[in-house]
């Protein structure tokens, strides 16, 4: 493996004090580790030199919260409601999605997230309908380059869902399901040699049916052990069912938590459940706001010493950076502050309580911290992994601006990273994909997505999803 000299940029991160520093250092990478930063340093002769004037060197983003394989699917979702989803989609499309279009969706959403910069991701994989579709989600993570917590999720896809749901492979699909899981954990989890790639779990059903059938689960893949552990949390206490039930922990990840949010009145128990049990949220503000999940709550996670990290969700719905999230969780944050001020008359503030600091902390080492990595990534220090990016400071997006972490949350995009490295490795360079060439992946996406938008046309889903509303009693006033 190649090392490299970063030589004489801007780093902007945080440091293990907990602060955010902005200083001009060199960073020299020996293999897969960050070994000295500081300025002048000596250039082994082995390695590469980049020269980093101009440019700003930070960590990886961090994800803890993204379906990876589903930018297959970018055609009608983005303006769906949450209902809309689990019809249209969750319950119809999944459930008939093929392997090979899990496949090149998977390698697609890895490949999307590295040009931006996430070099982290857990990913909730939620269409492991076959052995067939687990393992080509699987081939795709570990061919991409990502550092990526794969979390097949233990469930079984719908067989009907008018006019009622049903799961009907439920009994073979959780015998295949668990024999998976012991052959993906049989190396203590590790999916790859490099140790990249590494097994988590996704379990959406902890709070229903027979509480000592979904411990003996857990349990399981805690012997294993898996990584992380998570689970969607949306509407409704869930977070004091999982508690009861004594599925909380350091090790779990519920991803919204926007209950958090709408029950003021069991708002003080469910945090200091949260907070106790050192379980974390990822917070996806983009399509919280969007889809009806409820408020996001981020900043009150950071307020409240509760582990926290960002994520973009479906990638059929979202953008697949975390720039968005960043800006989206910060700024929401600020006007409910804002509006609580104005509607109280209370005397106003001589500055916003949070800063481009915070979300950048939110974006790279609270989300190292939530998924219990902030050892390994999350910060540009000596002994960590070299999950890196390098911006042109230069670019049109950033020229004007000085500071960098103001730069990196407000102002820039993908096409300011010039360069990303994973574990030590050049996965974009000069603003292109190097490790797996896009050209021939988005060519097969394409095809596949046209075939998904050939059997699933958006005059078909809402056929469906006008008969569905219609069983459940709902308004259709509003149908043209």
């Amino acid at each position: 493996m190649t090392s490299y000299l970063l030589k004489g940029g801007i780093v902007a991160t945080y440091t293990k004090d907990n602060e955010a520093r902005a200083f001009k250092a060199d960073v020299l990478v020996e293999k897969s580790v960050i070994t000295q930063v500081g300025e002048g340093l000596t250039v082994p002769n082995s390695a590469e030199i980049i020269d980093c004037t101009n440019k700003w060197i930070t960590p990886g983003f961090v994800d803890t919260h993204r379906h990876v394989w589903m930018t297959v699917m970018r055609a009608s979702q983005c303006d769906w409601l949450l209902t809309e989803y689990l019809l249209k989609n969750s319950w119809s499309i999944q459930a008939n999605i093929t392997a090979e279009q899990v496949r090149i969706g998977q390698l697609a959403g890895c490949l999307e997230a590295l040009h931006s910069g996430v070099t982290t991701i857990l990913d909730h994989f939620h269409a492991a309908n076959t052995p067939e579709h687990a393992d080509a989600s699987l081939d795709a993570t570990l061919q991409s380059g990502a550092r990526v917590i794969w979390s097949p999720s233990r469930m079984s896809p719908t067989t009907q869902y008018l006019p009622n749901l049903a799961f009907d492979t439920e009994a073979e699909t959780y015998k295949w399901q668990m024999e998976k899981l012991r052959e993906w954990g049989k190396n203590g989890g590790r999916l790859s040699e490099d140790g990249r790639v590494t097994l988590g779990l996704a379990y959406d059903i902890g709070d229903v049916g027979d509480a000592e059938a979904h411990k003996t689960v857990i349990d399981f893949a805690r012997s294993i052990p898996v990584a992380v552990i998570t689970a969607h949390v949306v509407k409704g206490p869930r977070i004091l069912a999982y508690h009861e039930r004594g599925l909380l922990g350091p090790d779990v990840v519920l991803s919204h938590c926007t209950e958090l949010a709408d029950h003021p009145d069991l708002d003080d128990e469910m945090w200091a459940a949260m907070k106790e049990t050192g379980t974390a949220v990822a917070s996806t503000p983009e399509d919280e706001m969007g889809m009806a999940h409820g408020n996001p709550v981020a900043f009150e996670a950071v307020e409240r010493g509760v582990k926290c990290g960002l994520g973009a969700d479906c990638l059929s719905i979202n953008s697949g950076d975390i720039f968005t999230q960043m800006r989206f969780a910060l700024q929401f944050h600020r006007a409910r502050q804002h509006e609580h001020i104005h509607k109280n008359k209370l005397p106003p503030p001589a500055h916003n309580k949070f800063n481009s600091q915070d979300a950048f902390r939110l974006g790279t080492l609270g989300g190292a911290e939530a998924l219990n990595l902030s050892h390994l990534i999350g910060t540009v220090e000596v002994g960590k992994k070299a999950d890196l990016l390098i911006f042109d400071a230069l670019s049109a997006n950033l020229a004007g601006a000085l500071d960098p972490f103001q730069g990196v949350v407000f102002h820039a995009s993908n096409a300011d990273i010039e360069i990303v490295l994973v574990n030590g490795e050049i996965v974009k360079r000069n603003g292109v994909l190097t490790k797996v060439p896009w050209g021939p992946v988005a060519l097969n996406l394409r095809k596949e997505a046209e075939e998904i938008r050939r059997l699933w046309p958006v005059e078909k889903l809402e056929k469906l999803w006008v008969e569905y509303h219609g069983l459940k009693g709902g308004n259709l006033d509003w149908v043209e």
